[in-house]
């Protein structure tokens, strides 16, 4: 029976591959190929086409790009290059093994920095649309004065009307800058540092003639003055696939990177309204109209604020906004809570075209067959760990072979346990031709808690348990100050953590149980209240019972011990 797994993000929205967990045919196997030689082609083509373009230039790098400019067609054939001042629209085309094509584009943005200082390489790609929003004569567009009538402060919004969110406020003694207006004269656009809102006229005092400022937009919000440099502030664009895309291994969408010297100036770029601050960072957006714009970390750190609100994301982090508005494009909201970054955001992308090289990562795709991550490299000799996610991309630090030969990836972990994948097995991109070869641990093929078994064997649960915990009378020990302690009966969760143990009970924090023997398990620091220090000492009895000593120590009282003995059961 065929399944069908489908990837609940926007991201996933733009990669989504309907697969099978069957054998896969021949004609699929083939496709795949295809798919393959297509998108190294065209990768290979865009690195020779535009290896002189310099900054604040666009560059046609693969078959299937169209510009257009405010003479008409700014880019019309392989290699061409042309300034950004020119460059009002870029389109790529999605990749069509038909016809052989792969729409790249390659941008090298300068954003504002000065002569010499490290800009940004944009790549855009497969079904995409990149407009430029820059705005240059907003640096100068008059301003009038705002101030309040008194210490009460007013609200500025994300609209003309008490109806639109609160963006940030003006406070007493404070100075605003109106640089617009809306048609009816009731509402004013007010700069306060680099954050925008609208004000009520009749709750300002406005110095000046409000006719002589411009009409925009009442729900215009985007701090455009900070964003006038060629491509600086762009409008991404991607549709959504219509069914099953023709080429996973040539995605599309808008691939950013810049690597600059601490101690350098960030950069700063707007895209749909979201603006993107970052030092040294890899990153991929993608934009499906009315939806959301998905902003994803591969390596570095980047700060994102939309409506007043910063995130900041880490490699291997996203994040989505909500996009709308006339253009369906523009940033409606704050951003989201960031999740992990899904293999299926990296898939695809043409990450080599970067000029710093990137770490390879790993991967699959909703519908690919599962596959086991081991405790070392080799199915018969080592243990399998868990499945790995969909909803996750894995960094490689290596690789070995199994006694047949077979190659297998290492995967980056701060656990104790190595973690193995064949490679034939998974998806990968980046710079993994670079990855080196590396020692398997002795340790890890000998050992049950170094090789990673969940749980660490014995009597200890390799999945998710509950156990009913009868807590004893609190013994105390030394000089004490306060009484003793009254625990009552509860249920703990225990939940393996590669070889170690995760262990959740009345406090709201869980402990991390480092497996120290076969059976026995310690944790020992600070207690999840954070008003003392606490050391656990579990030790499985049998598969359906454990002993736990629990010693606490409080700062209010540091010359005494509590000592409890709790006695478990499975339920």
């Amino acid at each position: 029976m065929r399944r069908v797994f489908v990837l609940v993000s926007c991201v996933v929205l733009c990669s989504v591959l309907w697969l099978s967990h069957m054998a896969v045919p021949s004609a699929r196997a083939e496709d795949r190929s295809a798919c393959r030689a297509l998108a190294e082609e065209g990768i290979a083509a865009a690195a020779r086409a535009c290896a002189a373009a310099g900054a604040d230039t666009a560059c046609y790098g693969h078959t299937g790009v169209v510009a257009s400019s405010a003479e008409g067609v700014a880019l019309s054939e392989v290699g061409q290059i042309v300034p950004l001042t020119q460059l009002r629209e870029l389109t790529t085309e999605a990749a069509s093994l038909e016809r052989g094509t792969w729409g790249i584009a390659v941008l090298n943005i300068q954003a504002g920095l000065p002569e010499g200082a490290t800009g940004v390489r944009a790549v855009l790609f497969g079904d995409s649309t990149l407009t430029s929003a820059v705005r240059p004569e907003a640096a100068t567009t008059k301003t009038l004065p705002v101030r309040t009538f008194d210490d009460l402060p007013v609200l500025l919004r994300a609209g003309a009307s008490k109806n639109f969110p609160q963006v940030t406020r003006l406070t007493f003694k404070q100075e605003g800058a109106a640089d617009a207006r809306n048609a009816k004269n009731t509402w004013v656009r007010v700069r306060l540092g680099e954050l925008v809102g609208w004000a009520p006229v009749s709750q300002i005092r406005l110095e000046g003639d409000i006719e002589s400022l411009p009409i925009r937009d009442e729900r215009d919000i985007l701090p455009d003055f900070l964003y006038t440099a060629p491509m600086q502030a762009m409008t991404l664009s991607n549709l959504p696939p219509r069914g099953k895309p023709a080429c996973s291994e040539a995605a599309s969408g808008l691939l950013l990177q810049r690597s600059a010297e601490a101690g350098a100036a960030p950069v700063r770029l707007m895209v749909n309204g979201v603006e993107l601050s970052f030092l040294s960072a890899t990153l991929a957006l993608r934009a499906a109209p009315n939806d959301n714009l998905d902003v994803m970390v591969i390596d570095g750190v980047v700060t994102v604020r939309s409506f007043g609100t910063e995130a900041t994301l880490a490699d291997g982090e996203m994040l989505q906004v909500r996009i709308g508005g006339a253009n369906g494009l523009t940033a409606l909201a704050a951003p989201k809570e960031k999740t992990r970054l899904p293999f299926a955001a990296v898939a695809g992308v043409p990450l080599t075209l970067m000029p710093k090289a990137l770490s390879c990562l790993a991967g699959v795709l909703p519908g690919d067959a599962r596959v086991a991550v081991r405790s070392g490299p080799s199915e018969k000799d080592f243990t399998s760990l868990f499945f790995m996610s969909p909803a996750q991309t894995y960094a490689v630090e290596g690789w070995n072979a199994d006694s047949a030969g077979g190659k297998w990836w290492k995967l980056r972990n701060d656990r104790r346990a190595e973690h193995w994948v064949p490679q034939n097995a998974v998806r990968t991109v980046g710079a993994c031709d670079a990855v080196e070869r590396v020692e398997v641990s002795v340790r890890a093929s000998r050992d049950a808690a170094a090789s990673g078994v969940p749980g660490g064997g014995g009597f200890a649960p390799s999945t998710r348990t509950i156990w009913n915990a009868e807590v004893g009378p609190d013994q105390l020990i030394g000089n004490c100050k306060l009484g003793a302690l009254n625990y009552c009966a509860h249920m703990v969760a225990i939940a393996p953590n590669g070889s170690d143990l995760t262990y959740r009970g009345q406090e709201i924090v869980p402990y991390n149980l480092r497996r120290v023997r076969e059976n026995v398990y310690v944790y020992e620091g600070r207690n999840g209240m954070n008003n003392g220090r606490i050391k656990l000492v579990l030790t499985f009895t049998s598969p359906t019972t454990y002993t736990l000593t629990q010693t606490l120590i409080l700062d209010a009282d540091p010359e005494c011990q509590h000592v409890n003995v709790i006695n478990a059961t499975l339920r």
